[in-house]
């Protein structure tokens, strides 16, 4: 992608994500169901282990650490995070949905087990997922955290957030819409899951409702600066590069912020949004450099 790169001098984030994402993957694999019918937990396991870089519960891991709290406190509530979004792939890539056919460089779920089967095994990771933060809720002092976090990730995974979005995003194919429209798509299939994931993350590390309310803004531009990029990836990318279908937005006459603004206009954009996210920080009297570096690297990946 043609961006402006500046470099996080300050912090080693390439080994941070690398640690970071080999917790993750441990603690979901320990988190997975190990009786129930073996077709439909082979499918969860697939699309769970494909890999990813498990940006959303990162986030939660890293603002929780910016606010004080260790890995052990959040963990779970991490994993909920990447268990719905595993599943909100899997639906996404289904026939009736998206129809992909690769997603994280491997055949889609569906492709490998059945629509049936695949639409189960989404079925499951998010039913899953309520029960781990049920789970966490239940050690001492979590009760009330649990609930929160469960009311959190229930509306961004919901009809005004993903579901909603997705909802939206299918009726707008073939069609031209405004900007404010586009905007409105993003922030809900996209967005909600990744601010989510942020909030969720700072209840599970008893923010204060200043800090709520700053980190709320910081992910609302962040997701939206995500989306943009992956517009642009969409049409600058390849399917190698991407681990999925390149130029399927096209393919499928979807609009998005390139075709708005043009590659240029979305670019200047994302970074504006960017920019915006950062200086949010500056309020919230917490060392910030780890969530500024994970912005930059949301906001300017090249895949």
């Amino acid at each position: 992608m043609k961006m402006l790169i500046t470099e996080m001098n300050n912090i080693d984030l390439d080994r941070y994500l690398t640690e970071k994402k080999e917790l993750v993957n441990l603690a979901l694999h320990n988190l997975q169901p190990v009786s129930g019918p073996e077709a439909v937990r082979a499918a969860m396991n697939y699309s769970l282990e494909a890999g990813g870089k498990r940006l959303r519960p990162i986030l939660a891991l890293a603002v929780a650490e910016t606010l004080g709290y260790g890995e052990e406190d959040v963990i779970n509530v991490a994993c909920a995070l990447e268990l719905v979004h595993t599943y909100s792939l899997i639906h996404d890539d289904l026939p009736a949905m998206d129809d992909s056919d690769l997603r994280r460089g491997k055949p889609t779920c569906h492709r490998v087990y059945g629509d049936a089967i695949a639409v189960l095994a989404g079925d499951a990771l998010l039913t899953l997922a309520f029960e781990v933060v049920a789970g966490y809720g239940m050690k001492p002092g979590r009760a009330e955290k649990a609930v929160r976090i469960g009311a959190e990730l229930g509306r961004a995974a919901g009809v005004t957030g993903m579901i909603g979005g997705q909802v939206l995003d299918l009726e707008a194919e073939g069609r031209e819409l405004t900007l404010p429209e586009i905007e409105t798509i993003s922030v809900m299939k996209t967005g909600a899951l990744l601010k989510a994931s942020v909030i969720c993350g700072a209840i599970a590390a008893d923010a204060g409702e200043k800090e709520l309310v700053l980190l709320s803004r910081y992910a609302t531009n962040i997701g939206t600066a995500f989306q943009i990029v992956d517009d642009l990836l969409d049409v600058e990318s390849s399917t190698e590069d991407l681990g999925k279908p390149a130029g399927a937005d096209q393919e499928r006459f979807k609009p998005t912020f390139p075709a708005v603004l043009g590659p240029e206009g979305a670019r200047s954009k994302a970074e504006a949004l960017y920019h915006e996210a950062i200086e949010t920080l500056d309020d919230l009297g917490r060392p910030v450099e780890l969530l500024t570096g994970l912005a930059h690297k949301l906001v300017y990946r090249i895949k």
